[in-house]
């Protein structure tokens, strides 16, 4: 071959690399994408079958909470979704801020437990049986939409090879007496300081293309005084019943390990709710309010607000 066959060669070759490179350069978003969402699938059914196998005598069998009769709150919530960019709804993507804020609650509350109620520490680095990354798997089966539809996928053919087959009451806590409530915890959060995650509407925008992490409206006129407006030891009623109560009664009052406490299902006189808030109920975990400081004005507070104010 002469010198110019050799450098045409060359030529050419050095064009088809470049071509090759160009490529891959342009394709490189689309390989991430795809990379993205084969770790997503992944991590989702990992986390599907952690959540099918320590998970859901608590939460539920579709993690629905007091909705599935369960002890626990709902994992299997709207609020928690983080969403991507071409999501189905038409809604903005989550912004970075809000997802990262959603995984740190998350992440946080699986590996520390909360302390006061029966969520103990899953992590590994406090004593727990998880690893990081397992936690991260349940992070993302709880934040992804679709990703309960899999959990029911996984239960039923977990379910379906064990002899005898386990039912609703057999996988679903209902005597809590086996169990122990958490007495401290290594996280930071709870019912009050995740009140407005726990609000959270992910189809809301706020306007300027990011997701509100909370959805509490406010200003305007001021309504008049009444239930809602009452102060128990320095916090607004609500603030204080998720601060000390909703570990046991719901965040939104639903019942969890204590009954609901919504007004249609307070049936009983006043004075009965004031004796119970003030004394507490003997052989159940709840507690003498009276003896742990709350003035009788602090009780009556309470008890015209849960019998009197919606969730």
């Amino acid at each position: 071959m002469n010198t110019s066959k050799q450098v045409n060669a060359m030529i050419g070759l050095l064009l088809v690399v470049s071509v090759i490179f160009a490529a891959n350069v342009l394709n490189e978003p689309n390989r991430q994408e795809i990379a993205r969402e084969h770790q997503v699938e992944s991590f989702t059914e990992r986390g599907a079958v952690l959540f099918v196998n320590n998970c859901r005598g608590c939460h539920g069998l579709e993690g629905l909470g007091s909705e599935e009769g369960a002890i626990a709150p709902a994992l299997n919530s709207d609020a928690y979704l983080i969403l991507s960019e071409d999501n189905p709804y038409g809604a903005d993507e989550t912004a970075l801020g809000v997802a990262s804020t959603i995984r740190g609650f998350l992440g946080d509350t699986i590996s520390c437990g909360r302390k006061g109620t029966y969520m103990p520490v899953w992590s590994d680095e406090h004593g727990g049986p998880l690893s990081d990354q397992q936690i991260d798997y349940l992070v993302t089966v709880i934040t992804t939409d679709g990703a309960w539809e899999i959990v029911k996928e996984i239960a039923h053919e977990l379910d379906t090879h064990q002899v005898p087959v386990p039912t609703r009451e057999d996988i679903i806590v209902a005597d809590v007496s086996g169990l122990s409530l958490t007495q401290k915890n290594c996280g930071q959060w709870d019912a009050l300081s995740a009140k407005d995650i726990h609000n959270r509407d992910p189809f809301v925008s706020s306007g300027d293309g990011t997701a509100p992490v909370s959805t509490t409206e406010s200003g305007g006129t001021a309504e008049p005084a009444g239930p809602a407006d009452a102060m128990v030891q320095g916090l607004p009623v609500g603030d204080f019943f998720l601060a000390s109560c909703s570990a046991c009664h719901g965040a939104n009052r639903e019942g969890l390990v204590g009954p609901a406490l919504t007004p249609e299902r307070l049936i009983e006189t006043d004075e009965f709710y004031f004796e119970t808030i003030k004394n507490g109920r003997t052989g159940t975990p709840m507690p003498a309010w009276g003896a742990a400081g709350l003035t009788d004005s602090d009780i009556n507070a309470l008890v015209q607000w849960i019998k009197n104010v919606e969730p």
